[in-house]
């Protein structure tokens, strides 16, 4: 189960955050052949150079399990990186990485550079015959207008650069709000401002919705939905989409059997985290005031132990602006909570008369009674609320 866990973190870490490697899971990371657009528009070559990161990756080819290497390759360039030992065991188990041997890693190095070679090779000679393009219009045109028009195309693609060195690929902004009618969803899912997307693929988009869940915990829930003409306008989206277009357009589009998994192992996740910070159950609402000088107090309580609630006893002061307790009192009630549900506790128009105004209330104690006669008493940290 614990290997399984790992798993995720490392396929959910790839889909939604982008793959990087730092000094948190690696011991070294040099780019073997890599291409940098400098100022003058072209693509140079770099070689053997050791860096602190290694972001925004495309697809790892190849491990060496002796070594512990794994070789990436992203965008602009080809890396090895030595991971350690918990990364190194992640990947060794994952069956979509191929462990291969010296020489069949020798043969992929070379081929991806080859790739990369070809790639950038075919970039700079177009940016050349643009040049000359443009050079050749100056026949007709004047050489202050082309001068201007090389500026602008530069600077775009200055711009264009920084803002991929700026933001995350997967983090997309928007102009507008949007309601996106989800492929597995039975309602549509509201959209502001920004969206977590996976992947784009032709018409269809894959994005996460951060659920904002109980106990101020959260967790993401995938997506995926068709892009609606409104949104092939929006400007932010399409100024992304244009800096980040490789990433986007080649990240996996989950099928639905997938989404359904993570989204599984997401929310149990989830509930994992909700029941270790309250065993024992937590208030969700409550509320109180003064009718009449009496006070009246309901509540909501979720029970997370698995064994029924059947009865109920909270301890509660009344204090005033300066924290002074000016009243003590119990509310007491059976009830019948189940596990992993929520009830109800009502006490309209209590016996404790109030006379005093600007006072607030604190529950103090708990004391739980389950189905088999245990109790419980919570106090302090152990009470939680909503």
């Amino acid at each position: 189960m614990k290997k399984a866990i790992l798993l995720l973190c490392l396929i959910l870490q790839t889909i939604m955050v982008s793959a990087q490697y730092n000094n948190e899971n690696s011991f070294m990371r040099r780019v073997i052949i890599g291409y940098e657009l400098r100022s003058d528009g072209y693509y140079h070559k770099v070689t053997d150079v050791l860096v602190d990161n290694i972001d925004h990756v495309e697809s790892a080819y190849a491990y060496d399990k002796k070594s512990q290497d794994l070789y990436v390759k992203t965008a602009t360039s080809n890396c090895v990186v030595t991971l350690n030992k918990e990364y190194a065991n992640i990947v060794k188990s994952n069956k979509r990485i191929p462990q291969l041997k010296d020489g069949e890693i020798d043969f992929r190095v070379m081929s991806i550079n080859s790739e990369l070679e070809e790639k950038f090779n075919l970039y700079n000679a177009r940016r050349k015959a643009h040049l000359e393009d443009s050079i050749a219009k100056v026949r007709a045109d004047s050489i202050e207008q082309v001068r201007l028009d090389s500026l602008r195309k530069a600077k775009e693609a200055e711009e264009i650069a920084e803002y991929g060195a700026t933001h995350e690929w997967n983090w997309m902004p928007l102009d507008y709000d949007y309601e996106m009618p989800c492929h597995f969803c039975d309602h549509p899912i509201a959209i502001k401002d920004s969206m977590l997307c996976m992947s784009v693929n032709a018409d269809t988009l894959c994005y996460g919705e951060v659920v904002k869940g109980n106990l101020g915990l959260s967790f993401v829930k995938l997506h995926r939905c068709d892009i609606t003409p409104e949104m092939n306008e929006d400007k932010r989206f399409k100024y992304h989409f244009r800096a980040f277009n490789d990433s986007l357009s080649q990240a996996e589009m989950l099928d639905t059997e997938m989404i359904d998994m993570l989204n599984s192992l997401a929310y149990n996740d989830y509930l994992d985290a909700i029941n270790a910070a309250a065993p024992n159950g937590f208030i969700d609402t409550w509320e109180w005031l003064i009718e009449d000088s009496l006070v009246t107090f309901k509540c909501q309580y979720m029970n997370l132990n698995e064994k029924t609630i059947k009865h109920m006893d909270i301890h509660f002061n009344l204090i005033d602006s300066e924290s002074n307790v000016m009243q003590k009192g119990i509310l007491k009630s059976d009830c019948d909570i189940a596990y992993m549900t929520s009830g109800e506790l009502n006490w309209p128009k209590t016996t404790y008369k109030v006379e005093e105004e600007g006072l607030n209330m604190s529950i103090v104690k708990l004391v739980i009674t389950y189905s088999d006669g245990t109790k419980k008493t919570l106090t302090g940290d152990m009470i939680k609320c909503n």
